[in-house]
């Protein structure tokens, strides 16, 4: 491509590849979906798009824009169509744009990325090179992209979506408005609640790390559960979740696991719980509702994470969390006890230069 093709879209076109294109929603319409007051602005006035004022593009795009502001953020210049901001804030409303106060930014956030969100479909019905067993069900309104492979006796609920190269094993059961993107895999025995989503790459229910001692070396431990993924269980790119090796493997309602995770066989996980990418979790360790599990933690097999737990980034437990506690660390402990630990090894150095007179000056440590 050359200069001046690379210099972008003409005026008021979307470059392409750019990821988030207009999408007309009303202010009312925005309104509605976070329950907050508004403070100016017609509503029938239409919005573009959800922005960040931080973007080199922004002050082209803020006619037309949605900027949610957290406390103790810097105003945006010029003022977008409609700024977010917590219902305390010490703002007054501009004269060419609309103020809309809520009680919880972030929750706002949330609720209009999804009437801003335009991603086009996985699939638009059952694609004639989809690969669908003649013993397998599928509900009204199911999509099958090119490529998805449906094994004998599989169920998919009304409206599943099931992305290129997606397998979706033999005896597998997803409920209504579940959504598996590409080339993730899931094996036989597996079960997904309503509205699961599954990312790409995922693979749900291979055999567990699960070997015994014989005397021409390890055994396998044939693993005859499977994987339960509850209603509304989100599971990200590249995540692996083991069977069960005599019963399932379950993650429950609402439960977010990121990308790059490895959940071991036998594991129980509690709804409503959050883990960030790169964590593992060794089998037949059960981790409570509403845990939120840092990015890079590792989970030793056979541990209990109580109820409302917190484990901080790169933390390695390696025995039970009381509910509700935060621990940190390597090996995790109580954060206020790591914290100090932490201190006090920064001044070691102090330390050891007070005591080193009553050494004689000596410098041996």
């Amino acid at each position: 491509m050359d200069a001046e093709g690379a210099a972008g879209a003409p005026d008021g076109a979307e470059a392409p590849g750019t990821p988030q294109r207009p999408v007309h929603v009303t202010l009312a319409e925005a309104v509605a979906a976070t329950g907050g007051r508004l403070e100016g602005g017609a509503p029938d006035a239409r919005l573009e798009r959800l922005a960040d004022p931080s973007d080199p593009d922004y002050a082209r795009v803020a006619p037309g824009a949605v900027v949610v502001l957290p406390g103790g953020t810097a105003l945006p210049s010029p003022w977008p169509a409609l700024l977010v901001v917590t219902a305390d804030a010490a703002l007054d409303t501009a004269p060419d744009g609309a103020l809309l106060r809520v009680d919880d930014a972030r929750l706002a956030l949330a609720r209009l990325s999804r009437l801003f969100d335009r991603q086009p479909p996985l699939a638009e019905g059952v694609s004639p090179h989809a690969h669908v067993d003649p013993s397998a069900r599928l509900g009204a309104g199911v999509s099958l992209a090119a490529g998805a492979v449906v094994g004998a006796g599989a169920s998919l609920g009304p409206g599943c979506v099931v992305g290129a190269g997606a397998v979706v094993g033999a005896g597998v059961s997803l409920g209504p408005g579940c959504v598996v993107h590409p080339n993730a895999t899931l094996y036989p025995g597996t079960r997904l609640g309503a509205r699961v989503v599954v990312h790409a790459g995922a693979v749900i229910g291979a055999d567990g790390f699960g070997y015994a001692a014989g005397p021409r070396g390890a055994e396998k431990i044939h693993h005859l559960g499977g994987v339960l993924l509850e209603d509304d269980v989100e599971v990200g790119a590249n995540t692996a979740i083991d069977r069960g090796t005599l019963r399932d493997t379950v993650v429950g309602a609402r439960t977010k696991i990121d990308n790059h995770c490895q959940v071991g066989h036998n594991v129980r996980i509690g709804p409503d719980t959050l883990i960030a990418g790169m964590c593992g979790i060794g089998g037949s360790s059960r981790i409570g509702r509403g845990v939120i599990v840092g990015g890079f933690v590792a989970i030793s097999d056979h541990v209990t994470v109580g109820d409302g737990a917190r484990i901080a980034g790169r933390s390695g437990v390696t025995k039970d969390v009381p509910a509700g506690a935060t621990w940190a660390g390597f090996p995790a402990r109580p954060h206020r006890a790591f914290a100090r630990e932490l201190y006090l090894l920064g001044r070691l150095e102090e330390m050891w230069q007070a005591v080193k007179p009553r050494r004689g000056g000596s410098d041996e440590r």
